[in-house]
């Protein structure tokens, strides 16, 4: 299994901005703001090296056979908020060393909705998903679906988000130099550069959007536990529907109390104690 040794910007240090004015911040106020700036500053920073020296004394556990110790490491950047995809990867990989099937998929999904295209994730989680009991077969979809899904998921919600600002910024280039070019040939550009970028803009934020809404209402979650059966309703004495095991993929629809309503991609439908899944 590859192990990523390099952390993404999200670990590195912060960006410091120069304030040439003191307003509206004066006197007091002034010290007691810039003091504030520098205290957070100096926290980003804080927490940006004790990621990045997690990471490290992660991937050096790894390579040295102590995948407790690297599991430990992983886990303490998730904590911090400092986490990206490299970290979910290379969390899944120590998880799957230790023979938990259960929590290295589930942080290989988690880097899979991170990085949609990163063909090691993949194989991975396809290698990790060999091993557990349960083959929930999908039930058949048309090419049409089929490709109309990959490509709204091919890019993930950061992506698409990045790629709505950059044209977004160039449409509103050309509109400018459209608006305020002397030359004609420079409107001209500016108008076809405003039309191009915009159209692509409004593109990347129908994905964008589309992408949002199914995260918000369309929830999935992997069972942890060795084996659990599902009832028919919340509830210990409810009819025993069917029984479901670590590692398996289900969508979570509604929760009462302590209890999960699950739905397995066979359309069969049950109630899990929520301890026993956690949320990708």
């Amino acid at each position: 299994m590859r192990v990523y040794l390099r952390m993404n910007s999200p670990l590195e240090g912060g960006v410091v901005r120069r304030f040439d004015k003191a307003h509206p911040l004066q006197g007091g106020n002034c010290r007691r703001g810039l003091f504030f700036i520098a205290v957070m500053l100096f926290a980003s920073v804080a927490f940006a090296d004790e990621a990045a020296t997690l990471f490290q004394q992660g991937n050096q556990a790894y390579q040295a056979g102590d995948y407790e110790l690297a599991t430990a490491a992983f886990e303490k950047i998730i904590t911090l908020k400092k986490e990206n995809w490299q970290v979910y990867y290379n969390l899944g990989n120590a998880y799957f060393k230790q023979r938990k099937n259960g929590l290295a998929i589930l942080n290989y999904e988690r880097a899979l909705r991170l990085s949609r295209t990163n063909e090691d994730i993949r194989f991975n989680l396809d290698l990790a998903n060999l091993s557990i009991t349960d083959r929930i077969l999908e039930p058949p979809r048309s090419v049409v679906l089929v490709w109309l899904d990959n490509t709204l998921k091919f890019f993930s919600l950061e992506q698409a988000a990045s790629w709505v600002l950059l044209f977004w910024w160039c449409a509103l280039l050309g509109l400018i130099l459209f608006l305020v070019g002397r030359k004609e040939g420079l409107r001209q550009s500016g108008r076809w550069l405003a039309w191009i970028t915009g159209t692509v803009c409004v593109l990347f934020a129908a994905i964008f959007f589309w992408q949002w809404y199914e995260q918000k209402t369309e929830q999935y979650g992997i069972v942890l536990e060795q084996r659990v059966i599902a009832q028919s309703s919340p509830g210990a004495d409810a009819t025993e529907v069917f029984i479901i095991h670590e590692g398996a993929k289900v969508k979570l629809q509604e929760q009462t109390g302590e209890w999960l309503r699950i739905r397995l991609a066979d359309g069969k439908v049950g109630w899990l104690k929520s301890e026993s899944v956690a949320k990708i």
